[in-house]
């Protein structure tokens, strides 16, 4: 049985609500990037976590904290999740750290089926600058802007 974590972007979980479904759906129906494992074998999901947010140029061992989350549970694989993949300039980096810290690790870059990368990060980058009203608005007597 293979033991898999999966690590999430925290911009896609924390400001666009990501619930990591598309994720959990092929890694249950083993599409995707959990097509590489065994059909025979059951995969369990150990854990899920978003990244730990960006870590600047020189702190890139900041994403170990939320690695060691899920190798204290002996997890055989990391996977980067999708989004991690098509939009975190620092997931080479972020891959290196691990790999160093956790040798006997695989980590995987991917979770579900990919889409075009260019398309999903306009995608993405239109839903996080989309003007919202916020607070400063509303004491500003500027409701709906």
């Amino acid at each position: 049985m293979a033991r898999i974590g999966i690590i999430t972007c925290s911009n896609c979980t924390q400001e666009l609500n990501c619930a990591s479904v598309v994720c959990l759906a092929d890694l249950r129906k083993r599409k995707g990037f959990f097509q590489k494992y065994p059909a025979g074998e059951p995969l369990e999901l150990v854990g899920i976590i978003n990244c730990a947010g960006c870590p600047t140029l020189g702190a890139t061992e900041k994403i170990l904290r939320k690695v060691r989350s899920l190798a204290e549970f002996r997890v055989d694989a990391i996977h980067l999740s999708y989004c991690m993949t098509a939009l975190c300039p620092f997931k080479n980096r972020y891959m290196e750290v691990i790999k160093e810290a956790y040798p006997g690790l695989e980590v995987v870059e991917g979770t579900h089926t990919p889409r075009d990368f260019k398309v999903f990060q306009g995608e993405v980058k239109e839903l996080l600058c989309a003007t919202r009203v916020d607070i400063t608005d509303l004491i500003k007597s500027r409701p709906g802007k």
